[in-house]
């Protein structure tokens, strides 16, 4: 089962597309089908950042993998890659779209009832 969670990054111009699943491996091949990316199958991930265009960036955990670690890792991932995909290297605005986006995620959690391991 695949939960799903679209943040909507105004700041940025942006979306994060947040997915829990139990099949990550099924979800990163949906994602590569999706913008006709080849696809080969990756050594077992616990959680992935995709971004293939600037406006649209897919993170992916493994539901068995739903750690406070795993979490704050794949956050720090998608924070770099949104700042320095516009040039931003300005500490204080990363800090912001790192607490927006964990505060997002951690609602989402609460809200589908997930069990953080």
């Amino acid at each position: 089962m695949a939960f799903k969670k679209s943040i909507n990054i105004e700041t940025f111009n942006s979306k994060l597309e947040v997915v829990i699943t139990d099949t990550v491996q099924k979800e990163i091949k949906k994602v590569y089908d999706l913008y006709k990316v080849k696809y080969e199958d990756p050594i077992e991930v616990e959680g992935v950042l995709i971004n293939v265009s600037i406006e649209k960036y897919h993170l992916l955990i493994d539901k068995k993998y739903l750690t406070h670690n795993t979490i704050a890792h794949e956050i720090y991932h998608a924070t770099v890659r949104i700042t320095e995909d516009r040039d931003v290297v300005d500490e204080e605005t990363q800090a912001w779209l790192c607490g927006y986006i964990t505060q997002k995620i951690y609602e989402f959690i609460k809200l589908k009832k997930l069990e953080i391991k």
